[in-house]
């Protein structure tokens, strides 16, 4: 687990730009969550609109969105692949993404259709986690500075 002014990243997981994170399982699905900066920074979560099982999603393009008291936030598919399954959980509990971002609170699951090692690689993993974050944080830090 790394670490960094509060914010808890497992270092097993690949992360997108845009705060997702990506578990591949054992049986070959991808599942797709919100990293614990995301959910900080969303504030408390009160609907995330998901599609639904069988549909494309395709890397970099929208496949939803996630609705706080801050503001409305598209998201972005880290992945290719068909939509497997949805948390059902999040209709009811939303709050589940601020909860339990890793674990209760995952968005969706995805059966991979494009070249997973390939897509994988782009995100980031392991060694380069710690750079990263210390990399996102100083960016959100400018930014509260600039508003």
């Amino acid at each position: 687990m790394v670490e960094i002014e509060g914010y808890n990243m497992p270092e097993d997981l690949y992360y997108s730009d845009r705060h997702l994170w990506v578990k591949k399982e054992s049986d070959g699905t991808l599942t797709v969550g919100f990293d614990d900066m995301a959910q900080k920074l969303i504030g408390k979560v009160m609907f995330v609109r998901l599609p639904k099982p069988e549909t494309q999603v395709a890397l970099g393009k929208d496949f939803g969105t996630v609705e706080s008291m801050k503001w409305v936030e598209r998201l972005k598919s880290p992945v290719t692949g068909t939509v497997k399954e949805v948390n059902p959980q999040l209709r009811t509990m939303p709050g589940l993404v601020n909860k339990d971002s890793y674990s209760s609170g995952w968005i969706m699951k995805i059966r991979p259709t494009g070249n997973v090692d390939e897509e994988l690689s782009k995100l980031v993993h392991g060694a380069t986690l710690t750079d990263w974050l210390k990399k996102e944080i100083e960016e959100k830090a400018r930014k509260a500075q600039k508003t």
